[in-house]
Formats: structure tokens, C-alpha cells, sequence
């Protein structure tokens, strides 16, 4: 097709009517194109992604058992006296004299006479009334073991009565007192009777034993009230905490109000403080977590609960800085505090959209422990989405592998243009998903893929899935392949989008349908279509007076309109005025594609009016100002076309046809490099290295352009002594060229390449000194071993050079370390964990685990190199080495089951022969990990 007014319109299409441009001896066709061209929007991936369930409130009944029944006293029974006369018989009298030695508080003669009695008569009637009194002589003398045992043996005797039900239920109590919850169970299970003093000594087995659940529902329907005296304070304590376990917070402090003893005043202040603080009490909480810590200080662990609910009150204040400082100290005391804290801090700061920051606590709490390393891994790969680090957010989105994180990881292939690898994952997630939701997304994103790739088998089958979930959507899916197909009557048919159907109307030619739809719409993109219409109806008033009236806006519609207004007396002959339009639309549009297509067009109106020389000058001015742009190589082409008769083919074979004809065409040279450049990008580089030669040679302004570009080809065909030499030789002809530090960046490269550091290094010196050719040559000093040198640099940039500064102290850290500076390596390393080169980031746990090690700190090197393993699976040579150092930790640390465990996925693995030494090692003397 020819080439100059034809390529008028490369962003509008529509064929209304044919004009020819008339010039001297010269006639061609001037077409607008039929149908109304449309682009199917593809769906984006989301900006942003829900960090999704939060982190709750770490309570402190997690890690801290209720506070065993030590204030509780045995009640005392209603003892009835056997009958006796003068001491006969012995046995009657002497439980009948223990009674009264009992209720006169005379405990050691009562106990005499009943060990005497039980010693004696074993068979008596009474004798569970005689252990379990003696149970109670014993407690009151305050000796609870010889108690418990009593009542072990008074609730072991095969009789039915009171007293032994209550030597079973009390031996209960004593064992909760030392601490053998499976002995009070067993003797619980020995009482027959069932009542709520029963139900409740049950429901404290449950608490005891990290069964919240099954406590609430035995003790939900007790009141306390309602029991023996003697339980009554501890049920309330009791109750209050089986609450606050079930989070029941507003109930649990109506309970725990009501509680004056100070046996459980410690647990109480922490049972209000987090109960104010979960129902959003800030400052009720903050006073109880304060009282606490002037109670008791800091000194104890359970400490720990009232610093972290301080830290959980500071960021719902937005007080970020406290917050990570309290993480800070936890983090020596409870690392599983500290991480969770650091994990709240970086929740809020989520909430906030500040995700770079979020990222930073993140990997900072990765750090203090690994209790929440699954749920780090996903934040951590959320959040690293969010900040933009794309590929590091696939990374760890593929290795979690669950439907959800596999639709997230092909939304990271997209944000990183890799369309065909984000389609395995979307196919991944249609077939394992259990929610409809996550599938229903999968499918569309699978859609857009497909109609992109053109796999429209696939594409068909994917919108038949889509109609499950929403036919509207898969109707226009439908309408986007008949549209694409040009079955423009049948995409009519298929979309539900009024937009697009009247589009495929008006394609269609189904014009009065297509204005139906159309014509009573008033988005700016409707009213365009409806020029459209007008136009195809040679209806040129309404169609420019719509035109004109969209042109006002700034937009693409606006542009668009303004030239097709101007082109629409272009097409009916009237060339005056579409010369006077098309140079309106030029100064207003000005370096923008349709404003350089403007000027054209104004030539091209000018040689209709017969005015040649004028369009002549400007098609040689805008060459002059548009040298680098394809609208050049067209106002070349149209300054030449329109002086033959014709002509055919591709660019390339016009611009060679123009070049063979007119050799001495002022601006030849600069439409040689232009097809060099073109032949160059689709890889014929014999025809590129011709053309560049030819200009070389010829020692002209281009020139310099060529000879570095000559350069660069061999580069890209990967000759790189070729390359280096032709760079070379361009540097000494044009030392200061416009091109020489294009050269100069390129041979760097080339020597890097090919190892000479040296020479790399000395070309690099002669670049401009920016902070970025300073981190250059800091990594070839590193990378040749010239540690002095690549230090130097380094420190130098270090403070000015924020965008590297992690990147620098992974360098700086590699430095210290060779050069036994382990304290100064580990503080560079601290730092290269927040960087964004993921393999960096792996090295530096290792090291971080290596240098804790060989310090002693074994939990925090564990720690680092869990790190590795689990948060950075794709820098394998480091994982594998972590997986080493953790198991030899843990063998050392005498948890031989984890140990096997962490070194069985490197059994089939292919590694180098000191490590699978090492590994051999390892594993004597380790079971199988099942």
C-alpha cells in the first residue's frame, strides 16, 4: 500500500468516501479505513493486595496456666458421732472423740485417734468418714502431701457416701495444687455424685490442660454462687479466665470484678488489661498493664504480656516508634512476642499503604523468631507485591503453592510482562482451587491470556467456564472473538457491552442498529462513535459539529477528534481549508504523533492546492526537526513518493527503492541508519553491518552514530572481541563523540564479560563520576579482589546512595567478613536483609546464621538459617548449606528428630562432595524423620 497521506489515521480507522491527492503527473488514493478499529482492555492485575487475616492479639493465657486452687480449703462435712458408752466400742468412741478434737481445733490428738482408728478398724462403716477427716486434720496442720495421700485412699475405698466423694473431689484439688492434673482426672472420673461443685473441679482439668473450649461449655451454665464456700473464689477466678480464653472479654471481667483475693491479683491485672484492650478500651487497658509493671516489674516473664499490650495499645494511637521499641526489648526477653508485635506494627502500617515500610518490619521480624514463619512468608510475599518487588513477591508466591498464592503469583508474572508463564498459574489455580471466587479470577486472567496468544480453541473452552460464574462477562468474551474474527453480525449478537455491540453494528454495517444504541448516549466515547456514523453516511455537518464539540476535551478522544475534524475536509477536496485545520491542530497538539501526522497532512494539502514548493519545505523542515522519529522516515518518503509514479512493499523496500533512486538526497544518510536500525532490531545483521559500513566509510555527521552502532551489533550477535575492538577504534576516532559514552558503557560491559576486570575498570574511570558508575566500580574492584579499593567506594557512596544502600552493605558485609571483622559484617548484613536482589537477601541470613554461630548465639543463627531455608527456596546453594548448619544446631541441641527432618530434602539432591560429607555426618546417629 503507498505510503503518505495512506498512513494518515494510524489511530483512527474508518472508511467513508475515496479522494486522490492531485499533483503534478501524479494521481493516488487517499482512503479512510471502513471499520471502527477497538482494542479488547485487558484485565490488569490489582495494584494492591489484601494483606487478608491479621495477626491476633497474642493473650497472655496462651503461654501462662490458670493459677492452681492454692487458697482452697477443704470443706468441712457434717460428720455424725458413732454412739460409744465408757470408751466401748474403742472404734465408735474414737471417731466420735477425733470429731469433737477436731471442732475444738485440738488437730494432733484428732489425728492420733484416727490414724489409730484406720490403723485398727479398716472395715468400720464410717471409714470414709474417717480418711476424709483425717484428710482435713492433716490440712489444717498444714501437711497437704499426707492430706492428698488420705483422700487418695479415702476416695479409693469401696463404699458409697458423701466423705468419699469428697475425699475423691478434694484429692482432686491437691493435685491440681502439685501440679498432677492427669492424678485429679482420674480421681474426678472416681466421684459419683454429679452436681455443679463436680462439674466445675471438671471444667478446671479442661483449663489446665489448653482446653478452653471444652471448659467453657461445662462451666457456662455455673454459677459460683451456687457452690461450696470454699470454691466460690476460685470459680470466679476460674470462670473469668475460661472466658477470657474464649474470648469472651465483656463477660470475663463481670466475673473477674468481682474477685477481692490477692492470690490471683497478678493474673488479674493482665486478664482486665487485655480484656479492655481487645474490646478497643485504650485506656483502662494501658492503666492495668502500667499497675502491673509497678507491682511486679519487669523482672519476671509473665512481664513480657504487660510490655507487649503496651506495645499493642501504642500502634492504635499511632505511636509506630514505641511500638517497634517495646518489640526491640521483647525481642531478648519472648521472641514470639516480639514477632508477633513486629507483625501487628507492620499490619497497621499496611493499612496504611505504606508497604515499603511494612516490608522492612517484616524482614525484621523474620529475624526474631519463626513461630509465624508461614504467615511471614505470605505477608512478606504480599507486601513485597505491593512495594512493586514483583519478582521477588513470585518467588515466595510460588513456593507457598496454594491456589490463592499461585492466582497471586500469576498476577506477578503480569506486573512483570511474562504473560505465557502467569498462564500456568492461573490453569494451576482453576484446577486446585475450592472457591469459586478464586477460580471465577483465574478464568478471566486465563481468558486475557489466551485471546492474547491467539489460543482461541482454549479461549472458547475458558468463556464456557466463565458463564458459571457471570454470563454477562462471558457474553463479551463471546463478542471480543467475533470481533476479532471480523464476524462483526455475530459479535453483534454476543456482547451485552452497548459500547462494543454498536461498534460491531457499525462494522457490520448494520448502521441503523449501531445508531440506535448510540445515539442518545452522552459518554465522550459513544459521541465519537456517533461521528463515526455520521461520517460513514457522508452526514459531514453532524459528524464535525459532534467533532469539534469532543476536540475541547484534553484527551485521546479529545486528540483524535480534533485531527479527524480537520481530515474531514481533507476528504471532500476542500484542502484550503483542511491546510488551515490540520496547522490549528499542529500548534496545539504539538511532539504529539496525530500533531507531527497534522503537519504532514498540511503538506499534503498544500501539493493538492498545487502549492509544491511550500510542501516541499515543510516536509524538509519537519525532517530536519523530527530526525529521530517514524514520522521522518514518512516525510522523506512522501517528499519522494509523490515525484514517481507509485510504489510497492514494505518499508524497508520503499526506503531502498528511495535511497537506489535519489543516492544524493540530502537527508540519505540519515534514512540509511534508519534502515540499518530496522534491520538491525529484527536480527538481519549481514544488511544492518552493510548499511552501518557504507556510512562509516563515507565519514559523514552520521558516521559517529554508525561506527558505535556497528559496535553494538556485534555486541548483540555476541562477538564480543569484535565489538570490543570496533569501540575501541570508535573511541580514538571520536573521542569526544555523541555516542562515546554509549560506547564507553557498552565496552565496560563487554570487558566485564569477557573477565578483563582491569580494563573494564579503567574504561569505567573515564565515565562521568556519578554515585552509579562509583557502585559500578565498586563491584569490579570486589569481583577482581581488590578489597581496599572496593571498600573505598563503597564507604564513599554508602550515605549518598540511599536506592543501593542495602545492595552496598551486602558488599561491605562480604568485605568485613574476609577481613575477620565479623562484629562490623554482621551490622552490614542486618542491613542487606531489606534488600531487593533476592539472593543477596538469602547469602545474608546465612552469613548472619554462620557469624551467630561461630559466636555462640545458636538460637539466633538457628533462626537466620530457618530464614534461608523457608523464606528464600530459590537460592538453592544457600539453602542447602542452611539446611546443614540448622541440623547440625539442632543434633548439637539434642533434637535428633528435627535434625532428620531438616536434612531429608537434601538426600536426593545433587551437591558438591565437602558438603555431602558433611551431610553423611550429620546423619549418624539421627532416626528417620516420619
Amino acid at each position: 500500500m503507498l505510503r503518505t497521506a495512506v498512513l494518515i489515521l494510524l489511530l483512527i480507522s474508518l472508511k467513508v468516501l475515496s479522494q486522490e491527492v492531485k499533483v503534478p503527473e501524479v494521481t493516488f488514493p487517499i482512503e479512510i479505513i471502513a471499520q471502527k478499529q477497538e482494542k479488547k482492555p485487558f484485565l490488569l492485575p490489582p495494584e494492591k493486595l489484601k494483606i487478608g487475616e491479621k495477626l491476633q492479639i497474642k493473650l497472655f493465657v496462651e503461654d501462662v496456666k490458670p493459677i492452681p486452687p492454692y487458697d482452697v480449703k477443704p470443706p468441712v462435712l457434717n460428720f455424725k458421732k458413732p454412739s460409744s458408752f465408757l470408751g466401748i466400742p474403742e472404734e465408735n468412741a474414737l471417731m466420735s472423740d477425733a470429731i469433737d478434737d477436731f471442732l475444738n481445733g485440738r488437730y494432733f490428738f484428732a489425728k492420733e485417734k484416727l490414724e489409730k482408728l484406720i490403723k485398727k478398724y479398716p472395715d468400720v462403716p464410717f471409714i470414709s468418714d474417717a480418711y476424709y477427716l483425717l484428710g482435713l486434720v492433716y490440712s489444717n496442720l498444714g501437711e497437704e502431701k499426707n492430706a492428698l495421700k488420705t483422700f487418695i485412699k479415702g476416695c479409693s475405698q469401696n463404699v458409697t457416701s458423701k466423705s468419699k466423694d469428697y475425699s475423691c473431689l478434694i484429692g482432686a484439688v491437691f493435685s491440681f495444687k502439685f501440679h498432677s492434673i492427669q492424678k485429679a482426672e482420674q480421681l474426678l472420673k472416681n466421684v459419683d455424685i454429679t452436681d455443679d461443685n463436680t462439674l466445675f473441679w471438671h471444667s478446671v482439668v479442661f483449663a489446665l490442660q489448653d482446653k478452653p473450649q471444652q471448659a467453657f461449655e461445662l462451666l457456662k451454665d455455673t454459677k459460683c454462687e451456687n457452690l461450696d464456700i470454699n470454691f466460690i473464689n476460685y470459680c470466679r477466678y476460674m470462670k473469668g479466665y475460661i472466658l477470657f480464653a474464649n474470648h469472651k472479654f465483656d463477660k470475663a471481667l463481670k466475673i473477674i470484678n468481682q474477685i477481692q483475693t490477692p492470690e490471683y491479683y497478678r493474673h488479674l491485672l493482665l486478664l482486665k488489661g487485655f480484656s479492655y484492650l481487645n474490646l478497643g478500651k485504650y485506656p483502662e487497658a494501658s492503666a492495668y498493664f502500667q499497675k502491673f509493671l509497678e507491682g511486679y516489674g519487669s523482672v519476671e516473664k509473665i512481664s513480657d504480656y504487660a510490655i507487649y499490650g503496651l506495645g499493642i495499645i501504642d500502634i492504635n494511637y499511632n505511636r509506630i516508634k514505641e511500638a517497634l521499641e517495646k518489640a526491640g526489648i521483647l525481642e531478648s526477653r519472648d521472641k514470639n512476642l516480639a514477632q508477633n508485635l513486629y507483625i501487628k506494627v507492620a499490619e497497621e502500617l499496611a493499612d496504611r499503604n505504606d508497604f515499603e515500610t511494612a516490608f522492612v518490619i517484616l524482614q525484621r521480624s523474620a529475624k526474631a523468631g519463626n513461630i509465624y514463619i508461614d504467615y511471614l512468608r505470605k505477608k512478606l510475599a504480599i507486601t513485597a507485591y505491593n512495594t512493586g518487588n514483583y519478582r521477588y513477591a513470585f518467588l515466595m508466591f510460588k513456593e507457598i503453592d496454594t491456589p490463592l498464592f499461585n492466582l497471586y503469583a500469576g498476577y506477578s508474572l503480569l506486573k512483570m510482562k511474562r504473560p505465557v508463564e502467569a498462564k500456568e498459574y492461573f490453569e494451576k489455580t482453576v484446577r486446585l482451587s475450592e472457591t469459586e471466587e478464586t477460580k471465577e479470577k483465574a478464568l478471566k486472567y486465563l481468558s486475557d491470556i489466551y485471546f492474547r496468544l491467539k489460543q482461541f480453541k482454549e479461549y472458547l473452552l475458558t468463556v464456557k467456564k466463565i458463564k458459571q460464574f457471570d454470563p454477562e462477562y462471558a457474553s463479551d468474551l463471546l463478542g471480543w472473538y467475533f470481533f476479532v474474527k471480523k464476524e462483526y453480525k455475530k459479535a453483534f449478537q454476543a456482547f451485552k457491552d452497548p459500547y462494543m455491540k454498536a461498534v460491531s453494528a457499525f462494522n457490520g454495517d448494520i448502521l441503523d442498529q449501531a445508531y440506535k444504541i448510540i445515539k442518545d448516549r452522552k459518554d465522550r466515547k459513544s459521541r465519537f462513535l456517533l461521528a463515526y456514523i455520521y461520517l460513514k453516511q457522508e452526514n459531514l455537518e453532524k459528524a464535525r459539529e459532534i467533532l469539534k464539540e469532543l476536540s475541547k476535551e484534553k484527551d485521546k478522544i479529545g486528540e483524535e477528534a480534533g485531527y479527524l475534524y480537520a481530515y474531514s475536509y481533507f476528504s471532500e477536496g476542500n484542502y484550503k481549508k483542511a491546510a488551515e485545520e490540520f496547522w490549528d491542530y499542529a500548534k496545539k497538539h504539538r511532539d504529539t504523533a496525530l500533531g507531527r501526522q497534522a503537519i504532514l497532512r498540511m503538506a499534503d494539502s498544500y501539493y493538492n492546492l498545487g502549492e509544491i514548493d511550500k510542501a516541499r519545505q515543510i516536509y524538509r523542515k519537519f525532517i530536519q526537526k523530527y530526525s529521530n522519529t517514524p514520522e521522518a522516515i514518512d516525510a522523506a518518503y512522501q517528499l519522494t513518493v509523490l515525484e514517481m509514479k507509485g510504489s510497492t512493499g514494505n518499508i524497508a523496500q520503499q526506503i531502498e527503492s528511495f535511497i537506489k533512486k535519489y543516492p544524493n538526497y540530502p537527508f540519505v544518510n540519515l534514512l540509511k541508519i534508519q534502515l540499518a536500525d530496522h534491520y538491525l532490531e529484527n536480527k538481519n545483521f549481514e544488511k544492518a553491518e552493510q548499511i552501518y559500513r557504507q556510512v562509516i566509510q563515507q565519514d559523514v555527521k552520521e558516521s559517529d552514530y554508525a561506527f558505535y552502532k556497528l559496535g553494538y551489533l556485534y555486541y548483540q550477535k555476541g562477538e564480543k572481541d569484535k565489538a570490543i575492538k570496533i569501540l575501541e577504534d570508535y573511541l580514538k576516532k571520536f573521542p569526544k563523540g555523541e555516542f562515546s559514552i554509549n560506547a564507553k558503557s557498552l565496552l565496560v560491559k563487554a570487558y566485564q564479560e569477557k573477565g578483563d576486570l582491569d580494563k573494564a575498570i579503567a574504561v569505567l574511570k573515564t565515565l562521568p563520576d556519578t554515585d552509579e558508575n562509583r557502585f559500578k566500580l565498586a563491584v569490579l574492584y570486589y569481583k577482581k579482589g581488590d578489597l581496599f579499593e572496593a571498600k573505598n567506594y563503597f564507604e564513599d557512596i554508602y550515605t549518598r546512595f540511599p536506592k543501593y544502600r542495602n545492595d552496598i552493605a551486602y558488599y561491605l558485609g562480604k568485605i568485613q567478613l574476609e577481613q575477620g571483622y565479623t562484629d562490623m559484617a554482621l551490622k552490614y548484613f542486618e542491613e542487606a536483609t531489606g534488600g531487593s536482589d533476592y539472593h543477596h537477601v538469602a547469602e545474608s541470613y546465612f552469613l548472619l546464621g554462620v557469624i551467630h554461630q561461630k559466636n555462640g548465639n545458636l538460637e539466633d543463627a538457628l533462626n537466620n538459617f530457618i530464614n534461608v531455608v523457608y523464606l528464600y527456596p530459590e537460592a538453592k546453594e544457600f539453602v542447602i548449606k542452611a539446611r546443614l548448619k540448622a541440623a547440625e544446631i539442632m543434633k548439637e541441641s539434642g533434637q535428633k528428630k528435627e535434625a532428620a527432618c531438616m536434612l531429608k530434602p537434601i538426600k536426593d539432591e545433587e551437591i558438591e562432595q565437602k558438603l555431602k560429607e558433611k551431610f553423611q555426618e550429620l546423619l549418624k546417629g539421627l532416626p528417620e524423620c516420619s
